[in-house]
C-alpha cells in the first residue's frame, strides 16, 4: 500500500464536495429529485471521477436508499428533512458523504441535523489508531441522546476498500461492543450518524431502486449464457459497486432490453443484491450526516469530504 491511495481518496472527496455544493444550491421546493440527481452525478464525472453509487435523495421518514428512478416525477416539498447521500470513486477508491437540508428552517427539525452533525464531529475527533469502533458509536449515541433523540440502531458507518462500498467492518451508532475492531493505519470508513425522534429502527420499504452484482465463486446451475452476458455488461460499467436502472439507461447498457425486466431476472437468479428503501419504523423524520474518514500510514486522520 502506498500513499497514492490517500491521494485517490482525496480526489474522490473533492468530487463529492463539488456535488454537495451544487446540491445545496439546487434544492428548493418544486424542483424534481431527478434533476438534482442527474446534475449532481454529472458534477462528479466532470471532476474526473465516477459514481460509487446512485445518489440517494431520501425525505423525512425514509432514512436511506431512495434514488430517483427513470422518469421520476417526485419534487422537493415545502418542508421537512431532505437527505442527500453522494458517492464517487477514483480508480475504485471511494468517497461517501451525506448532508441533510431543513427545507423551511423548522427549529425542531434543525435539532435533528444538529444532533447528527455533532455526533459525526465527536466520532471524527477520536478516529485515531487504537480507537475501537464501538467507542465511535458510544460518542455518536451520547451526542444524539443529548438532544433527547435516538440514533438509528440498525444503521451505521461502513468500511471502505477499493471498489468495495461495504467492506465488512461496521461503525455502530451506539455502544455495541461486538464491533471491537481497533483502528489502525490504512483503515478507511464512511461514518454516518442518523438522528430521529422515533424508535430508532429502520425497516425495509416496498420499493427498491438500487442494486449490486453478487460475486460468483462458481457458476450457478440456473444461470444461462444470456444471464452471464447481461451480468458482464453491468460489471463492465459498475464493477461490483451499486447501480440503478436509471444509471444503466444513462450508460446505454443492456441496449434493446427492458432494463427493469433484466434486473428482476438477475435478482431471481441470485446474481444481484437489492437495497430497498429504509423507513424509520415509527414514521418519524430522520437526519443524516456523513463523511469519509481515513487514517494514512503515518496515523493521521483525513476527512476527505469535509468542506
Amino acid at each position: 500500500m502506498t500513499e497514492d491511495w490517500v491521494n485517490a481518496y482525496i480526489r474522490a472527496g473533492k468530487a463529492v464536495i463539488a456535488a454537495k455544493k451544487l446540491a445545496k444550491k439546487m434544492v428548493k421546493p418544486g424542483i424534481k429529485f431527478l434533476e438534482i440527481a442527474n446534475k449532481c452525478e454529472l458534477e462528479i464525472r466532470n471532476n474526473g471521477c465516477e459514481l460509487s453509487f446512485p445518489i440517494n435523495i431520501s425525505f423525512d421518514k425514509i432514512a436511506a436508499h431512495y434514488s430517483p428512478p427513470i422518469n421520476d416525477a417526485t419534487v422537493v416539498p415545502q418542508s421537512g428533512l431532505l437527505k442527500l447521500d453522494i458517492g464517487s470513486h477514483y480508480n475504485g477508491y471511494i468517497a461517501d458523504s451525506a448532508i441533510t437540508i431543513n427545507l423551511d428552517g423548522d427549529e425542531i427539525l434543525q435539532t435533528y441535523i444538529n444532533a447528527a452533525d455533532e455526533a459525526l464531529e465527536a466520532a471524527i475527533e477520536i478516529f485515531k489508531p487504537g480507537a475501537k469502533l464501538y467507542e465511535l458509536g458510544e460518542a455518536i449515541e451520547k451526542k444524539i441522546k443529548n438532544y433527547k433523540l435516538n440514533p438509528i440502531y440498525n444503521l451505521g458507518g461502513h468500511q471502505l476498500k477499493q471498489y468495495d462500498l461495504h467492506a465488512g467492518k461496521f461503525i455502530p451508532n451506539f455502544k455495541d461492543i461486538k464491533h471491537g475492531h481497533i483502528l489502525e493505519p490504512g483503515d478507511t470508513y464512511a461514518c454516518e450518524p442518523f438522528a430521529t425522534s422515533g424508535k430508532g429502527w429502520v425497516k425495509n420499504g416496498d420499493h427498491c431502486y438500487i442494486y449490486k452484482l453478487v460475486q460468483m465463486k462458481k457458476k450457478k446451475k440456473n444461470v444461462s449464457y444470456d444471464d452471464l452476458i447481461k451480468f458482464n455488461e453491468i460489471k463492465k460499467h459498475f464493477n461490483y459497486l451499486p447501480f440503478s436502472a436509471r444509471l444503466l439507461e444513462m450508460k446505454n447498457a443492456l441496449s434493446g432490453d427492458n432494463i427493469q425486466n433484466v434486473i428482476n431476472q438477475l435478482l431471481r437468479k441470485g446474481l444481484l443484491k437489492d437495497y430497498p428503501i429504509l423507513i424509520e419504523s415509527s414514521g418519524k423524520p430522520v437526519a443524516q450526516q456523513e463523511h469519509t474518514i481515513i487514517i494514512d500510514m503515518d496515523g493521521n486522520t483525513i476527512v476527505t469530504t469535509k468542506e
